[in-house]
């Protein structure tokens, strides 16, 4: 199902390839509803003591219903997708995650799962070269190398995300901010990919919740068109969603909806 908030059709039709960028989430967006989270990976793999995964299983079933409550606070939400974060974070460093396990965990079926018409929406961007942000609060190790793998990794590209630091292919402590859910606000770009941006109208924002509208916050665009996946916790946050977004997708819809929506004006 898509809901259209009133007046958005007639900002799409001011889109011109030339004249909008790209702002994405990764996990549960790019990739599918049911794909595992970066985060989660190494967990999973089989690579390591299953101690791990149930580990990382525990932290998930206690802060997942948290972060998506509509009504706990902003400011509270902050506090314990942080303490989340920190958390996950804790977990490479104990069980001494190594560099080359991210490929090896690639290489492995359906580890993650791309959203239908996610790859062919990323090299339209590149064809045009349509600048896109993918902010993520996961790992960017991993998106960058999938990217790599599917042969869409590009100039027009940057990932703001969790990198992870190794020495001698062993992952080493970070003092580097962590990026979570509700800090997306504060995208650090490059001074070169400033410049690819900071003429454009319009920026896209993709995610699938309700603090990813906050990606775009403190990046230059003169409009927004925000599209929503509403996939968890449909009932109680469809009222939000479409108070917020002005294009919400539900029912597990694809890229290629999307890309049907911004070419309207073709």
């Amino acid at each position: 199902m898509i809901t259209i908030k009133e007046g958005v059709s007639q900002k799409i039709e001011g889109l011109r390839d030339n004249n909008y960028y790209v702002v994405a989430d990764f996990d549960k967006t790019i990739t599918d509803k049911k794909s595992n989270t970066t985060f989660s990976l190494f967990s999973k793999s089989g690579l390591y003591p299953k101690e791990y995964l149930e580990e990382r299983n525990r932290n998930y079933e206690y802060y997942r219903p948290l972060e998506l409550d509509a009504n706990i606070s902003s400011e509270e939400k902050e506090q314990i997708v942080k303490a989340w974060q920190e958390a996950s974070y804790q977990l490479l460093l104990k069980y001494q995650v190594k560099e080359a396990d991210i490929k090896k965990v690639l290489s492995m079926p359906d580890m993650l799962i791309l959203r239908e018409g996610a790859i062919e929406f990323i090299r339209y961007l590149n064809e045009k070269n349509i600048p896109l942000i993918i902010c993520s609060a996961g790992i960017s190790n991993f998106i960058k190398e999938l990217l790599i793998l599917n042969e869409c990794y590009s100039s027009n590209i940057f990932i703001y995300g969790n990198m992870l630091e190794f020495r001698n292919g062993q992952i080493i402590d970070s003092k580097q901010e962590k990026i979570h859910s509700m800090n997306k606000n504060n995208i650090a770009l490059s001074s070169d990919f400033y410049e690819k941006i900071k003429d454009k109208s319009y920026s896209l924002v993709i995610g699938d919740q309700l603090s990813d509208l906050n990606m775009v916050k403190k990046l230059p665009t003169t409009e927004s068109i925000s599209f929503g996946f509403l996939e968890s916790n449909v009932d109680e946050l469809r009222p939000y969603f479409q108070d917020q977004f002005d294009v919400v997708l539900e029912g597990g819809e694809s890229f290629h909806t999307i890309s049907k929506i911004i070419r309207l004006q073709r």
